[in-house]
């Protein structure tokens, strides 16, 4: 008989527009939301009016590379994360598999306990990375979806022999640097992961020197560029040229900010209020390791008040928007909507339960905006 677990006397933030429903229950069979109302119970567990939230989807990490963490502090992103020679490759390089898999068994565990229930990573190491994270995975209580990348560069022999395998391994595969690609390996690629029902992410407009060189051997941005091979997928958006944003919101395709690594390596700020004015589909992450906690809390703080501070309107986005990016937003991202991202009957049983008499969370009249621009693990 399948355990039934009943949680009552919460404070939710219910279903996709994320409702408050006060002195409200829920129950958990199977690791799976069955029910969830707010008729008073006398069993189950008593949460004495805690706040039960959606666990994060963080929808863009780099897990690996915190075997160094911060140590690139103080370079620009190429000098510290672009392949072959950045600094992050040189530490991975050095690491064996059995450190490796330590390094990434401890990266999960902090992302766990900082309430994250999936993540979206681009694993560097080819195959063997890619295999490695997803044997780490077994078992975990939380989901990955894994964007795969060959250790060949464009241009070199057997890149697209190796991004093929590395595809077959991965739920799809993650890019950056689009200049660098032929038009024959683009049109591969899409081509490969069509026929397998993988998706391609996109690393798209993060620094200025990568859009201008794709400008100048392309004459294209990068955006435009890739947007002929069916991305699903981007990632930063730091630095788009005019028209750029207009055309991704043109075809709905999901968006990851991730402000706190942009400014660490001075790649400068994602225009948030823009693609806020245009309605674009928007998640959020944590980026690198090295450089950056995966605190999902941070990210949200970051973003609010960025937001508003770059429009000059307080009200541009509320914090319920912000709190709903950060969950289903990335779920969306990531293709798990149907099962994470809200709290809803028929969903995984994947939440964050609030102490809200914590000395951060005491006297908040907003609960949106507690949890946005207060709140952190430690009231988990």
């Amino acid at each position: 008989m399948k355990e039934r677990v009943i949680y009552r006397n919460a404070t939710l933030l219910e279903g996709s527009d994320l409702k408050v429903r006060e002195e409200a229950y829920l129950v958990v069979e199977a690791d799976q939301i069955i029910d969830l109302g707010t008729t008073p119970l006398c069993e189950g567990m008593d949460l004495d009016g805690a706040l039960v939230i959606p666990a994060f989807v963080n929808a863009h990490t780099h897990i690996g590379d915190g075997i160094a963490k911060e140590a690139g502090v103080g370079l620009s992103a190429e000098e510290a994360v672009s392949p072959p020679d950045g600094l992050k490759y040189r530490y991975l390089n050095e690491l064996s598999a059995e450190g490796l898999s330590r390094s990434l068994e401890s990266a999960i565990e902090e992302l766990l306990r900082n309430g994250i229930t999936a993540f979206g990573d681009f694993r560097e190491g080819g195959v063997e990375g890619t295999l490695a994270l997803r044997n780490i995975m077994e078992g975990k209580p939380l989901k990955v979806v894994i964007f795969g990348a060959a250790m060949a560069n464009p241009g070199q022999e057997g890149y697209l022999t190796e991004q093929e395998g590395v595809a077959g391994a991965a739920h799809g595969l993650g890019i950056g640097d689009v200049a660098l690609f032929s038009e024959t390996e683009l049109a591969s690629l899409k081509s490969l992961l069509a026929a397998g029902g993988k998706k391609l992410a996109v690393h798209g407009a993060e620094t200025k020197a990568a859009q201008e060189l794709c400008f100048n051997n392309w004459r294209k941005s990068e955006i435009i560029r890739i947007l002929d091979f069916s991305p699903e997928l981007f990632v930063h958006l730091t630095n788009p040229f005019p028209g750029d944003l207009e055309a991704i919101a043109e075809q709905k395709i999901p968006v990851v900010c991730c402000a706190r690594t942009n400014c660490i390596l001075a790649d400068g700020l994602p225009p948030l209020d823009k693609m806020i004015e245009l309605k674009m589909q928007l998640a959020l992450g944590t980026d690198n390791l090295m450089f950056s906690s995966p605190d999902m809390f941070r990210e949200m703080d970051w973003f609010s008040r960025l937001a508003r501070g770059q429009s000059g309107q307080a009200d541009i986005i509320s914090s319920k928007e912000v709190l709903s990016i950060a969950t289903l937003g990335g779920a969306r991202a990531l293709g798990l909507e149907d099962r994470l991202g809200s709290l809803e009957a028929g969903k995984a049983a994947s939440f964050i339960v609030l102490n809200t008499g914590s000395l951060a969370l005491r006297n908040c009249r907003n609960l949106y905006s507690a949890v946005v621009h207060r709140a952190s693990p430690v009231d988990i």
